[in-house]
This record gives C-alpha cells, sequence and structure tokens, in this order.
C-alpha cells in the first residue's frame, strides 16, 4: 500500500508499506478520509513533536476491512471513525480519571502510523461506528470535534452566553456549533482571513470580524452594552490573542485557552484583571470520554461543507501548502482515491 511518510524533515515520502493484518483485538481499515490538523502542520516545521519515520494523520475516518478475533463493536464493511490516542492506563493522570494527560500516550499519526496511509490497523478500542446518514468525511472530523466538545465542557456555554470565538478556522466553526447547541444567545467571530470570514457568514454566523481592520474590544462592547464577552475562546494558538481573551471577557467570565501555540511562546496578562474581575482561565487539550458522544450529535452539527479541499495521497505536498496558506478551511486527504 502507499503511505506518506515523516522522516523528519518538512517533505512527506510516498512509499510502499505493507498492509498489517490485525490482531486479535485490532482494526484492519481501509482509508477514505483523513483531514489535515493544524498539528501536523506543526510537526513538519519541526515545532511540534513526532516520532520519525512514522506515518502522520490522526484525523482520520474509512471502512471496516478486516477484523480480530475478540473484535465485536464492529464488522467489515462498516464506516468507522478513529479516535488516535492510546493510553498507559497506570500513570498518575489515567488512574485519578485524565487519561487524556497520560504521561506515556502514544497516538496514531504521532508515533504510531495514522491516516495519510490507504490502510490503518488500530486497537479495537479506538474504533467508532459512524451513525446512519454521516459521510466519512464527516466522521474525519470526530477527531478535532471531539476536541471541540471537550473544551466547551470545560467553560461549560450556558444558555444566553456571548460566545466570542478567536480565530475562525475549522475549529473555531465546530466550537461555534457546540455553543449554538449548548444554548449560547450571540456568537461573535474574530478572524483575520477575508475568505475564511466569507465561508463563517455561510456557516450562519453574521457576526464576523476583522481584527485588522476593525475594533474588535468596540464591536465586543457595542454587542454586550460594555459588558464584555461571557465566555471568549482563544482558537488562533497566538499570544496577541491569548493576551486579547482576557481583555474582552466580563466579569466573572471564562476564558479557554484552546489553539495551540508554538512551545516556549509567551503572552503578557495583567494579573490585576485576572482578580479583580474573578476571571477563570482554563485551558484544554485532547478529547477524553468525548468522541462517542461527538457520534450521537454529528447528524445536528452540520459539519459537511466544513471540508473545502480533497486532494489524492501522492498530492500531499501540495494539501500541505493549501493548508499553510490558510486557503479554504478543512484539507482532506483522500488516500484511496
Amino acid at each position: 500500500m502507499k503511505a506518506a511518510i515523516f522522516d523528519g524533515t518538512e517533505t512527506l515520502l510516498l512509499q510502499d508499506l505493507p498492509i498489517q493484518e490485525p490482531k486479535h483485538d485490532e482494526v484492519l481499515i481501509r482509508i477514505d478520509s483523513a483531514t489535515i490538523c493544524g498539528t501536523d502542520q506543526h510537526i513538519i516545521e519541526g515545532k511540534f513533536w513526532a516520532k520519525p519515520p512514522v506515518v502522520l494523520g490522526h484525523e482520520f475516518s474509512g471502512y471496516v476491512e478486516r477484523i480480530g478475533s475478540s473484535v465485536r463493536i464492529c464488522k467489515p464493511g462498516d464506516l468507522v471513525s478513529v479516535e488516535p490516542h492510546v493510553y498507559c492506563g497506570c500513570c498518575k493522570p489515567c488512574r485519578l480519571g485524565k487519561p487524556h494527560l497520560c504521561l506515556d500516550r502514544l497516538a496514531w499519526g504521532i508515533n504510531l502510523n495514522g491516516g495519510f496511509e490507504q490502510y490503518a490497523t488500530v486497537r479495537m478500542d479506538t474504533v467508532y461506528r459512524v451513525p446512519e446518514g454521516i459521510s466519512a468525511e464527516e466522521a474525519a472530523l470526530g477527531e478535532i470535534t471531539g476536541c471541540c466538545l471537550h473544551g466547551i465542557d470545560r467553560v461549560n456555554v450556558e444558555l444566553g452566553d456571548t460566545v466570542l470565538i478567536l480565530g475562525g478556522g475549522a475549529a473555531g466553526l465546530i466550537l461555534a456549533r457546540l455553543a449554538e447547541l449548548r444554548g449560547a444567545a450571540k456568537i461573535i467571530i474574530s478572524e483575520p482571513n477575508a475568505g475564511r470570514r466569507e465561508q463563517i457568514r455561510a456557516f450562519g454566523y453574521p457576526h464576523v470580524v476583522d481584527p485588522i481592520n476593525e475594533d474588535l474590544a468596540a464591536v465586543v462592547a457595542a454587542a454586550t452594552g460594555d459588558l464584555g464577552a461571557d465566555i471568549v475562546i482563544e482558537a488562533a494558538g497566538r499570544p496577541e490573542t491569548a493576551e486579547q481573551a482576557v481583555e474582552l471577557v466580563c466579569h466573572g467570565g471564562k476564558v479557554l485557552f484552546f489553539g495551540v501555540a508554538a512551545p516556549g511562546a509567551k503572552a503578557s496578562i495583567e494579573p490585576n484583571r485576572v482578580f479583580a474581575r474573578e476571571i477563570t482561565i482554563v485551558g484544554s487539550i485532547r478529547n477524553p470520554y468525548t468522541h462517542h458522544r461527538v457520534m450521537e450529535i454529528m447528524p445536528r452539527l452540520r459539519l459537511k461543507d466544513i471540508v473545502t479541499h480533497r486532494f489524492a495521497l501522492s498530492d500531499i505536498g501540495k494539501a500541505f501548502a493549501t493548508a499553510h496558506h490558510g486557503e479554504g478551511l478543512k484539507i482532506c486527504i483522500k488516500p484511496n482515491g
């Protein structure tokens, strides 16, 4: 089979690999869709760690080809979505019910071969059957949607909240969808990319701000009666938007650091502001116990149009260039055509 190998450089190498037959507790999947995550881009840029040589791609779905003798959760022909993390079960976070903070975590597409290949063999406990009516491309969004759902849980969006999202890429839009389902009364999205702003409006969110040419603070003040947003979600992964989030949240409000900033990046925050306004700041990483919930609510999220570009595996270099230039929302690799 063909696979795109990360060898530690910025170029993914298309190579032939043997198909790994499933063990008793494993599932062999014929990959249909694998979407590019910002983390994938950071890895090939040398900003994030992965273990070369490895097949990247941790957001993927496909059809079950073969199953091991112990597998009961799916059968050949089923469309499945993969939750890519494998936890040790023995470290302190695992034993406290926080496996997403596992100290010895493995992951398909990081240190185990992931979705940028024609076939993947994964553990059965990471496989989820996809509900009827959900496409393979939507199913590939299960991992990022699960991460977004965990973030929404962390700040507990409530009925009537005004939610400000800094960063209108795919994650920003999914966060908006989830906040809407949780009862947010108003959603404001700040996004500097003009093309993405038009796509955000097409998704039904009219309150879209160009933070370069508009005064975002004035827009938020006008929308909230000078109170600030109840919840601010930093989804851009930039120090300046992290600082902005604390400035634009209301008294007693919550800030979520969701975007993945480069390791070592620093943001300047005024401690007195956090103290005097009793602001809650939380982080959110990965998707603990959310993938099943995501599959249940996926029909209501209307995520089909988030995938804007599709590439063959042989064109994966072009796909990453498209993602790097901020074109579209989600870029999808189709390893089997």
